[in-house]
């Protein structure tokens, strides 16, 4: 298979990072690279941001992004169907299409990038993972509805100078990750990142003669320069390329063959994504700084889902201006600005051929306020006006406020508007993985939501060791939704909300280092997620509404060994009607609760890391997830009905080299 992609790039482009942690003045999210051992809260920030750090991100072997939020209450991941091996994140009881992914503060995994992108996002390039429950600030857009979740990458000036690490398990899914750090000189450097993964072993553990998991090849190539003059200007480039081919379906099926001619079921998917951001920024006098980010997208993907054939093509085009004056002595800040945000997107599905050219200008100003003597509350309020060509005008107004009642308890408020242009195959390509016939309302409309939330956070000091206790409640109301209706077994059906649709997340989290080195973590989460369908009001199947987590952490003293483990509960689903089926081919309407536990022991010596885990070690799958599968093309088929994992236990193995 032959890979063609072009690397189109032409940027100067600025994005509001001044150049020490200090001066960032949290125009976004953060950029903070945090080292601590456990998951911690960016104390200063009015909004409510959790930090996965890099101490978290190798509890588990995290390969991507997708495998890096197994420790963590507030996001969810989970399979969209039987055969593809695609994930997505859940977060406030709703999909992730509704959160905004950026990859340093640049909105990164979107529209084409929904099917796979969480996979295109290397673990070990990562140093932190900043996720932001509520609708965020308006300087990054108005595509944030239930929350944000941004990716800081290594920093060239800082990443240590060589690191490589090998991955196998046990299915003999193979990955490769290098790092190379080059300081060239006091004002320039470069990071250069090489990662691939190789899974070609078919495997059927359950016996149902469909693998278990995807067949995969795939290469990603990461590049960035950087140069910090201390002085006014600073500039970032960054461009990754990645290629994918993906295989699923029976074991029997043979891609050299003619599809239409088999009896047996296949998927396949090959994609090219190039990615290129820039930023500069300039310190000016005065507490004055300018900025612009800048983005450029291409993904082409190609294939097949059963004998529906599938393509998908994208370019997007990103131009971010920020402009930031600090007003007082009380650092109160005023932020105004620009963004023009431009999206091509072509996807057919079989006899679907969908298109839209996105053009939107917009305009944005947000203020902070630190009120008070001792600065205790600090009310951050912003407004953003965008002009959509296909879909109008989207007023997006957001608030955010941090009242710190006493010392250690902390108060925290928002409330905000998001809009979004739905690509519906891309987004919902789990859902394909059926033979269902596919009725498309017409007059497809952007999606729009408020969300309301507060958080109440408690730090203290036990035996002179520090721990937090915290609580969340949000509620996402949808003003205009696409339905994604699945309650008619034959078919699967998309149309513009009719009604009311809403859902409404707990979460109640306490961290604690119990003795020295020893750190516990406990959480529970209660979420409900409801929309009007054509056959009325219904919880949105396949999520559960209940999520409880444990994760337990030890280091040695000497710091050679680190133990972790994590054990997650969750509760039961409802799955849409499958009545209509033959006996053998009906399921339960609703699923069972189950526990995972994933474990990892880790052994450090000098340059050296060699870890040891396992997944799903309670060896729990769903059992049967493809209906009709020996009648791969009738209309009772389907993949796509997927609550639980689908892989029993899992052993890993990995070995780590750091050359600082």
């Amino acid at each position: 298979m032959k890979y063609l992609f072009s690397i189109i790039i032409c940027h100067l482009a600025l994005a509001l990072q001044a150049q020490t942690d200090t001066t960032q003045k949290q125009v976004q999210l953060k950029d903070v690279e945090i080292s601590s051992k456990q998951a911690t809260r960016l104390e200063m920030s009015s909004m409510n941001v959790e930090v996965i750090n890099s101490g978290d991100l190798v509890k588990d072997a995290c390969c991507n992004l997708s495998e890096s939020f197994e420790n963590s209450a507030t996001v969810d991941v989970n399979f969209t169907d039987a055969v593809s091996g695609a994930k997505e994140i859940r977060m406030l009881g709703l999909d992730g299409v509704y959160t905004q992914i950026m990859v340093e503060n640049i909105p990164s995994i979107r529209a084409l990038g929904n099917t796979f992108g969480l996979n295109y996002i290397p673990g070990p390039l990562m140093s932190s993972i900043q996720v932001n429950k509520g609708a965020g600030s308006v300087v990054n857009g108005y595509e944030s509805m239930t929350g944000q979740i941004n990716v800081e990458f290594k920093k060239p000036q800082t990443a240590d100078q060589f690191y490589a690490n090998v991955f196998l398990n046990q299915d003999l899914r193979t990955e490769l990750n290098l790092i190379s750090a080059t300081k060239i000189n006091s004002k320039w450097s470069t990071l250069t990142s090489l990662q691939g993964q190789l899974s070609m072993l078919k495997i059927d553990m359950n016996r149902d003669h469909y693998l278990d998991n995807p067949l995969v090849k795939n290469i990603n190539l990461f590049n960035r320069f950087t140069y910090m003059s201390q002085k006014v200007f600073s500039w970032w480039l960054g461009v990754s390329a990645t290629v994918e081919d993906r295989t699923g379906g029976s074991v029997r099926f043979n891609t050299g063959e003619n599809r239409f001619t088999q009896n047996d079921w296949g998927l396949r998917l090959s994609t090219s994504r190039v990615e290129v951001f820039s930023k500069t920024a300039f310190n000016l006098p005065k507490e004055t700084f300018i900025g612009i980010q800048y983005k450029y997208i291409y993904q082409n993907q190609f294939g097949y889902v059963g004998r529906r054939d599938y393509s998908g093509l994208e370019h997007f085009g990103y131009l971010n201006f920020i402009y930031q004056k600090t007003m007082s002595e009380k650092e109160d800040v005023i932020k105004v600005g620009g963004s023009v945000q431009l999206d091509y997107v072509l996807e057919k599905f079989d006899s679907f051929n969908r298109k839209r050219m996105e053009a939107v200008p917009g305009v944005f100003t947000e203020a902070t306020f630190n009120i008070g003597r001792d600065k205790k509350v600090v009310m951050v309020a912003g407004l953003r006006v965008d002009q959509h060509n296909l879909y109008g005008t989207f007023l997006s107004p957001r608030f955010n406020l941090k009242w710190n009642i006493l010392y250690d308890l902390s108060l925290r408020i928002s409330a905000g508007k998001g809009y979004r242009a739905p690509s519906l195959f891309a987004e919902n390509f789990g859902l394909l993985a059926n033979n269902r016939a596919i009725i498309i309302d017409p007059n497809i409309r952007a999606e729009e939501t408020s969300n309301f939330g507060a958080s109440l956070n408690y730090k203290f000091f036990l035996n002179f060791r520090e721990g937090n206790i915290s609580v969340d409640y949000y509620r996402t109301d949808f003003l205009h939704q696409v339905v994604v209706d699945m309650e008619n077994v034959r078919q699967l059906q998309f149309y513009n909300l009719a009604g009311k649709s809403f859902a409404n997340a707990v979460q109640a989290e306490a961290n604690y280092e119990v003795v020295k080195g020893f750190d516990v973590k406990l959480a529970y989460k209660y979420e409900q997620a409801k929309s009007d369908y054509k056959s009325g009001r219904k919880i949105i199947p396949l999520r559960p509404q209940h999520r409880g987590l444990v994760s337990l952490q030890y280091t040695t003293k000497n710091k050679h060994w680190r133990f972790n483990t994590g054990l997650n509960w969750f509760g039961k689903t409802r799955i849409p009607d499958t009545s209509p089926n033959d006996a053998a081919n009906q399921r339960a309407l609703q699923s069972k609760d189950f526990f995972q536990l994933n474990a990892q022991i880790t052994y450090r010596w000098k340059k050296w890391e060699v870890y040891l885990g396992g997944e799903n070690l309670l060896n729990f799958s769903q059992k049967n997830p493809i209906i009709a599968g020996d009648q791969p093309f009738s209309n009772q088929f389907d993949a796509s009905l997927i609550w639980g994992p689908l892989r029993g236990a899992m052993a890993f193995a990995g070995v780590r080299f750091v050359l600082k």
